[in-house]
């Protein structure tokens, strides 16, 4: 294997990257990268220091690209390389996969001699399509509809939130970053409000939807979470438990623990 100084940080970055993505990297993740660096007949301290800082300077983007350019018997290595380091600890959660996958594929290398267990995700049951009502005094509560037509969910809707008509929120600052820190795929989450009842201060102010909406502007009356497509923006109930669950510790821990639950 053929490489210079500067492949060999490329090399040593993006192992880093993969032995740190579960956290502080251990010394089973540690071992497979400095024996690798060993194996170069003139590697000393003096130099492995010189490769750890011109690492600490490199871009990812330019590590991968080095290592991409490397001849093939060198792209085993690193490959194998790679792979022992994300297996060192046994277990290979979906985070560690994706990076690893996403390395492999920005510096398209072989497959390794020994085969990655690959992560598998439980596979959960759908359930009745779930929204998260969430009443002007902060008390959350299921809903669940098999409607998926509009025009039949939007009755319901309206039923729920107390009003004539429904008003989708969305796109607001914290509704996005909840939507980024649910990890939704072609979907984002929004509220639903009485489209001629929000400014009606007799049904009380509903704070939850007040500090999600923000802008200092107030929001009235009942509210509906639920889930919108990217294309079309069609509204859908939650299809997993866990992801109700999810959704509900997310949405009370940005609005400071306001929700109550029945």
């Amino acid at each position: 294997m053929t490489v210079n100084l500067d492949d060999l940080a490329a090399i040593y970055l993006l192992s880093r990257d993969l032995a740190t993505v579960d956290g502080d990297a251990t010394e089973e993740e540690i071992r497979p990268l400095w024996d690798f660096l060993q194996s170069f007949g003139e590697m000393n301290q003096q130099v492995l220091e010189f490769i750890t800082d011109l690492a600490d300077k490199m871009e990812p983007e330019e590590a991968m690209k080095r290592v991409s350019n490397l001849e093939p018997s060198g792209k085993k290595q690193v490959s194998n390389l790679f792979a022992k380091i994300i297996c060192a600890d046994g277990e290979l959660n979906s985070e560690e996969q994706e990076i690893y996958d996403g390395i492999c594929s920005s510096c398209n290398l072989p497959d390794p001699d020994q085969p990655v267990a690959r992560h598998e995700e439980e596979e959960e049951e759908d359930i009745v399509p779930a929204f998260l009502h969430v009443s002007y005094r902060g008390i959350a509560s299921l809903r669940q509809s098999e409607n998926e037509d509009w025009n039949s969910l939007k009755d319901e809707l309206e039923e729920w939130i107390g009003g004539n008509g429904v008003e989708v929120v969305r796109f607001t600052p914290a509704l996005n970053a909840l939507s980024k820190e649910l990890k939704l795929k072609g979907r984002h989450l929004v509220f639903m409000v009485a489209r001629n009842g929000y400014g009606d201060k007799t049904v009380g102010d509903n704070m939850p939807a007040t500090i999600l909406y923000g802008g200092g502007y107030p929001i009235y009356g009942n509210i509906v979470f639920a889930l919108e497509t990217d294309q079309g923006y069609n509204i859908e109930g939650f299809h997993s438990g866990s992801l109700l669950d999810k959704a509900l510790n997310a949405i009370n821990e940005a609005v400071d623990g306001l929700l109550r639950t029945e």
